[in-house]
C-alpha cells in the first residue's frame, strides 16, 4: 500500500513539472510575439510628426553663446515652434473624430473594375466600333491583345480571331458603355468588383495635411536658426517630410485617377454562331461549391505549413523536453520494477549461504 501511494506521488510530481515547463515554453512564445508587436508599434511612433519637429529643434544651449537679443529671437521662434507642435499633436489626437466626419462629408471614392467576355460575328466592324465608342464618351484603352487568327486553314480559321482590351471609362459613363456593349454584343460573361477606399483617402489626406504644416513649421524654424548645425539639422527633417508629401501625392493621384475611370477588362471573340447563355444548374453550381471548398482547404493547409515552420525552434525545444521526460519516467519505472527481482536474489543467496 505503501509503495502504490509513493509511486502515485512520484507520478503526480513529474506531471506537476512538465505542466510547468510546458507553460513557460508557451508564456515565452507569446511574450516573443509580443515584443514583436511592440518593435513595429515603436517604429510607427517613430514616424509622428511631433517627435520629428522635436527631433528638428535647434539647439538651445548651442545659441547661449550668441548675442542677448539674437537669443531672444531664437527663443521666440522655439516657443512659436512649440505652440504649432502642441497644435499638431492635438490634431492627430482627434484623428479619428476627424476622419469620421470627412467619411460623412466626402463622397464615397469607389473604384469599379468590370471583367466581360463578349462574341460577334464580324470581328473588325466591332474592333472599330468598341474603339469609336470609348473615345466618344472620353475614355482610352489602357492596352490591347489582338489575335487575328492563324493564316493556315479554311475560313473558319477567323472564328479563333479574338482581343484583349484593356479600357478606362469615366465612371459616370460606365453604365452607357456596357450597356452598348451588350445590345451590339452577345455578352457571355460579367463580373463587376467596386473597391470602397474611402477611409484609406481620407487617412492619406489627414496625414498630408500634417505634413504641410510640419513643412510650415520647419521653414520657420529655419528663417531663425542660427547654427551650421541647427541647419543642416532642420534641413535634413525638411527633405525628409518633403519626401513623403510626395510619395501621398503620388498615392493620391493614383486613388483619383482609379476613381475617376473605371477599368474594363473586354474580351472579345469572333464567332460564327452565338454561345446562348444559359443559368447555373444545380449540379454546376454544387461543382463550383465543392471547388470552391478544396480551394479553402488549400489555404488552410498552407496558413499551417507556414506556422509549424515559424514555430520549428519552439517545437523542436518542447519535443525534446517531452523526450526526456519521457525517458526519465519509462527508466524510473524499470528501476521500481527491477528493486524487487534484486531484493528476492539477495534473500535467496542469503539463504543458500546459512
Amino acid at each position: 500500500m505503501g509503495k502504490n501511494m509513493r509511486k502515485r506521488f512520484i507520478q503526480k510530481k513529474v506531471f506537476i513539472i512538465f505542466a510547468c515547463v510546458t507553460l513557460f515554453v508557451l508564456t515565452a512564445m507569446g511574450c516573443g510575439s509580443s515584443a514583436d508587436s511592440s518593435s513595429e508599434s515603436s517604429d510607427m511612433r517613430a514616424e509622428s510628426p511631433a517627435d520629428t519637429v522635436n527631433a528638428g529643434r535647434p539647439n538651445r544651449a548651442g545659441m547661449k553663446s550668441v548675442a542677448a537679443e539674437d537669443a531672444a529671437m531664437t527663443e521666440q521662434a522655439v516657443e512659436s515652434e512649440a505652440f504649432e507642435v502642441e497644435e499638431v499633436a492635438d490634431t492627430g489626437g482627434d484623428a479619428a473624430q476627424q476622419e469620421a466626419e470627412a467619411v460623412a462629408d466626402t463622397s464615397r471614392k469607389l473604384i469599379t473594375t468590370m471583367e466581360m467576355s463578349a462574341e460577334t460575328d464580324n470581328f473588325d466592324e466591332a474592333s472599330t466600333q468598341i474603339e469609336a465608342k470609348v473615345g466618344e464618351l472620353g475614355g482610352y484603352i489602357e492596352s490591347s491583345d489582338i489575335y487575328n487568327g492563324s493564316s493556315y486553314g479554311d475560313d473558319r480559321s477567323r472564328e479563333n480571331r479574338r482581343a484583349n482590351y484593356v479600357i478606362r471609362i469615366p465612371a459616370d459613363k460606365l453604365k452607357e458603355f456596357v450597356d452598348g456593349i451588350g445590345e451590339a454584343y452577345n455578352i457571355t460573361s460579367r463580373l463587376t468588383n467596386v473597391e470602397d477606399v474611402t477611409l484609406q483617402y481620407v487617412d492619406l489626406e489627414s496625414k498630408k495635411k500634417a505634413l504641410l504644416t510640419e513643412e510650415e513649421s520647419l521653414l520657420k524654424i529655419l528663417e531663425s536658426a542660427q547654427t551650421v548645425e541647427d541647419i543642416i539639422t532642420v534641413q535634413d527633417r525638411l527633405s525628409q517630410v518633403r519626401y513623403q508629401l510626395e510619395n501621398m501625392e503620388s498615392q493620391l493621384r493614383t486613388f483619383d485617377n482609379q476613381i475617376d475611370y473605371s477599368t474594363v477588362n473586354l474580351s472579345l471573340e469572333e464567332v460564327a454562331k452565338y454561345t446562348p447563355v444559359e443559368e447555373k444548374g444545380a449540379f454546376a453550381r454544387m461543382g463550383e461549391g465543392f471547388v470552391e471548398s478544396l480551394k479553402s482547404v488549400g489555404n488552410a493547409i498552407k496558413e499551417f505549413i507556414v506556422w509549424f515552420v515559424i514555430h520549428i525552434p519552439q517545437l523542436l525545444f518542447l519535443a525534446i523536453f517531452v523526450a526526456v521526460i519521457w525517458i526519465s519516467v519509462k527508466k524510473y519505472r524499470e528501476m521500481k520494477k527491477a528493486k524487487p527481482v534484486v531484493d528476492a536474489e539477495k534473500k535467496t543467496e542469503g539463504k543458500d549461504g546459512e
